[in-house]
């Protein structure tokens, strides 16, 4: 049986099946739709939310009750710039699935993974 993922991830998935096929929580999925992520005819696909995940984390942290985080700017040298995004949605993956676990031990994961995503970033800056 073949994947529903093809390898140029522009496979049309509702967000249901999106967030199982790639590992997000669904509501996390949804709330992005929520914030303004394009879903036409109902489906996603990852490289659109990829695009959209990471110019919009903090519309997403922000309707998540998360607290916003440093925006990358356009005095930063570009690798910086993209060190920082990629480490903004890293944590606010990780941010979001801890505020939302109930389980301690993933919670507390879940943090270590946002605490050195955060260390990364500043070590980087």
């Amino acid at each position: 049986m073949k994947h529903v993922i093809d390898e140029d991830y522009s496979t049309p998935l509702t967000p249901d099946l999106f967030a199982a096929a790639y590992g997000y929580p669904p509501a996390m999925v949804r709330l992005a739709i929520e914030c303004g992520l394009k879903s036409p005819d109902g489906k996603i696909t990852g490289i659109a939310f990829c695009r959209w995940f990471t110019v919009h984390y903090n519309e997403l942290r922000a309707r998540a009750g998360l607290p916003l985080l440093e925006a990358p700017t356009t005095s930063m040298p570009a690798k910086d710039r993209a060190h920082l995004t990629m480490g903004n949605v890293i944590r606010t993956l990780a941010d979001y699935t801890a505020s939302r676990t109930t389980s301690l031990e993933y919670k507390e994961e879940w943090m270590n993974v946002s605490n050195q995503a955060a260390a990364c970033s500043r070590r980087r800056n």
